[in-house]
C-alpha cells in the first residue's frame, strides 16, 4: 500500500509540474530544467519518506516519471487531432 501512495503522491506532482510547466509557456529552457530538478528532488524525497528504502524509492520514482511522460505525449498527440 505504502508503494501505491508513493507513486500516487509522485504522479500528483509531476501533474503540477506539467501545469507549471505549461503555464510558463514563455520561460526560458533553464527555468524548465531547474523546475524540473526541484519537482524531482521533492518527489525522492517523499517517496523515501514513505517507503524508506532507496533502491525502492528510486524505482518508483522512475516509473512514475516513465508512466507520466508516456501520459502526456499519448494526451498531446490526441489533443493534436482534436
Amino acid at each position: 500500500m505504502k508503494l501505491y501512495i508513493a507513486f500516487l503522491l509522485q504522479m500528483i506532482l509531476w501533474s503540477i509540474f506539467y501545469l507549471a510547466e505549461w503555464y510558463s509557456h514563455k520561460d526560458g529552457v533553464q527555468y524548465k530544467y531547474i523546475m524540473f530538478l526541484v519537482i524531482f528532488y521533492l518527489a525522492f524525497i517523499l517517496t523515501k519518506k514513505i517507503v524508506e528504502s532507496k533502491k525502492l524509492t528510486l524505482f518508483i520514482t522512475s516509473f512514475s516519471l516513465s508512466c507520466f511522460f508516456i501520459m502526456k505525449v499519448l494526451v498531446e498527440n490526441i489533443v493534436k487531432f482534436i
